[in-house]
């Protein structure tokens, strides 16, 4: 018995003692753990903003920081994502066939782009009223009526086909033509249109109808990050006025989609002419769970120009 007594009180003194060495480390194990967890959810929120952000219908891009509407507080990003783009024959440009040359500042309905498209989806659905174009956006008057009739084709057919469409391969785009020192290329025909403002570099950019806008709500009081796409509104892609109240229309009106949770708080640039004039969107957010907090910093410049 006593020597019974004598093992347990030395098993007991060594677990103790073990339990002093042992028990820190794997508070220590968890704290990382969570620290890691926090550091991925928040780059992949970077990383899904950062994207949206860098393919964007230059000048579209606005913000909103602070009180958000409906009790919300942090940030809100409002952009259109583009899904392709090119640059388009102007007069005076090499190559350029003059049936093929947008005008800018009167009706058109056919012009050529240099080159080809990539988006299969957009090449596919050639024909159909699930794409726009953007030629030489200024401002935020893209997000009116006004400002999308002016500056997006309306809503109308917009088919693409090969030209010239001649030589070895014909339908295929980038294949060289039967024409000297050319290649077969896309040929835009849409409903007739006006673009009142050239792009200085002869961009197009395309957007998806359904993808478009896109919003980020940062609502650190909720604690989310969620994205909102696609509350497009008639002609216009919304009143003019940023969205940011995630209880009222138009974001309420579609499926949001949580990026990310734990959101203690969270700051953007906080003025739309700031991000306009640098080219950069600075996105700052907290994430805090279990009493672990970090915070990321991070500065996305905008890659689409005019």
């Amino acid at each position: 018995m006593i020597e019974m007594i004598l093992v347990i009180t030395i098993l007991g003194i060594i677990s103790v003692v073990a339990g002093a060495f042992i028990l820190p480390a794997i508070k220590t194990q968890d704290a990382l753990e969570r620290r890691a967890a926090l550091v991925e959810a928040a780059e992949i929120a970077m990383r899904r903003m950062a994207r949206d952000i860098r393919i964007s219908v230059p000048n579209s891009v606005r913000t909103t920081s602070g009180a958000l509407g409906g009790g919300a507080n942090g940030f809100a990003i409002e952009l259109i994502p583009t899904a392709d783009g090119g640059r388009y024959c102007s007069s005076g440009t090499a190559d350029c066939d003059v049936s093929g040359v947008l005008s800018i500042g009167s009706a058109d309905t056919v012009f050529d782009v240099l080159g080809c498209f990539r988006n299969a989806a957009f090449i596919a659905a050639s024909g159909t009223n699930a794409y726009r174009l953007v030629v030489g956006n200024t401002d935020s008057n893209i997000y009116t009526a006004t400002g999308a009739s002016a500056e997006i084709a309306p809503v109308g057919n917009v088919t693409l086909s090969i030209f010239p469409g001649t030589g070895g391969t014909p339908t295929v785009c980038g294949s060289q033509s039967a024409v000297a020192t050319t290649y077969n290329r896309h040929r835009v025909t849409l409903t007739a249109h006006t673009f009142p403002t050239a792009s200085p570099r002869q961009r197009v950019f395309v957007v998806e109808d359904a993808a478009a806008p896109v919003s980020y709500v940062c609502n650190f009081t909720a604690g989310t990050l969620t994205r909102y796409v696609g509350y497009r509104n008639g002609a216009a892609y919304s009143t003019g006025v940023q969205p940011t109240d995630p209880g009222a229309a138009p974001l309420n009106t579609v499926t949001a989609t949580l990026v990310t949770d734990n959101i203690s708080d969270c700051s953007s640039t906080s003025l739309e002419a700031n991000v306009q004039t640098s080219g950069v969107v600075t996105i700052r957010l907290v994430l805090t769970s279990s009493g672990e907090t970090i915070e990321l910093l991070s500065q996305v410049q905008l890659d689409n120009s005019q």
